[in-house]
């Protein structure tokens, strides 16, 4: 009886390459996005996804590498889900309305898991930069370097600083949502910027009015 139960383990766990390391690192990314990283330790993750401590190390090494991708592959989830919104907007569209579609995805309620889990696994990541250097160099990057392609072609070389600009206040402005859960608060001050900033509203080629 011992012998067949031992068997069944090993069928279950024994490591079969690439398919079941990936099949691991999405349960884990689901794990994650349900119960975030606070005091997270491999053997209650393992449990909770129906595997071992001892695999999880044979295919990541360690827990941090095994968040740094899990993080990863959350992240091109939802790179997807923006990119498809981008790619929605059209070309010559008004930019405070891509803006406000942006907030909208950020805020939505299926959104809401990823968006805490990457401000905590960001913090994280601010304490201990060497650990998580592989997550730091891209976590705002990728967003900027994805609203620069798409602003491109309106804006021409002025595309990475307004990028730039709409990451940089939004992530702010989501931190304070999170926070405070004040949603009408900090979507007024979004529309500040959809509404009103003059990276938005003037056009390329032409040079916002100075002041008199």
């Amino acid at each position: 009886m011992s012998s067949r139960k031992h068997r069944t383990r090993s069928r279950v766990d024994r490591p079969s390459g690439v398919g079941r390391r990936d099949e691991l690192l999405e349960a884990a990314a689901a794990y994650l996005l349900r119960h975030g990283v606070a005091g997270m330790s491999l053997r209650p993750l393992a449990a909770a996804i129906g595997t071992s401590a001892r695999l999880l190390i044979y295919h990541f090494a360690t827990k941090e590498r095994l968040l740094i991708e899990a993080m990863g592959m959350i992240r091109v989830q939802a790179r997807a889900g923006v990119e498809a919104m981008l790619r929605a907007a059209p070309v010559d569209g008004d930019l405070g309305e891509l803006v406000r579609n942006f907030w909208r995805w950020c805020t939505s309620a299926k959104n809401r898991p990823y968006l805490r889990l990457l401000f905590e696994v960001h913090g994280l990541a601010l304490q201990y930069p060497k650990t998580y250097a592989g997550y730091l160099e891209g976590s705002v990057k990728h967003w900027v370097e994805l609203l620069t392609a798409a602003l491109r072609p309106r804006l021409g070389r002025d595309a990475e600083r307004v990028a730039t600009l709409i990451v940089g206040t939004i992530d702010g402005l989501l931190m304070d949502y999170l926070s405070t859960g004040d949603l009408r608060r900090t979507t007024a001050a979004l529309e500040s910027l959809a509404s009103g900033h003059k990276a938005l509203t003037h056009t390329r080629g032409t040079r916002p009015r100075t002041p008199v």
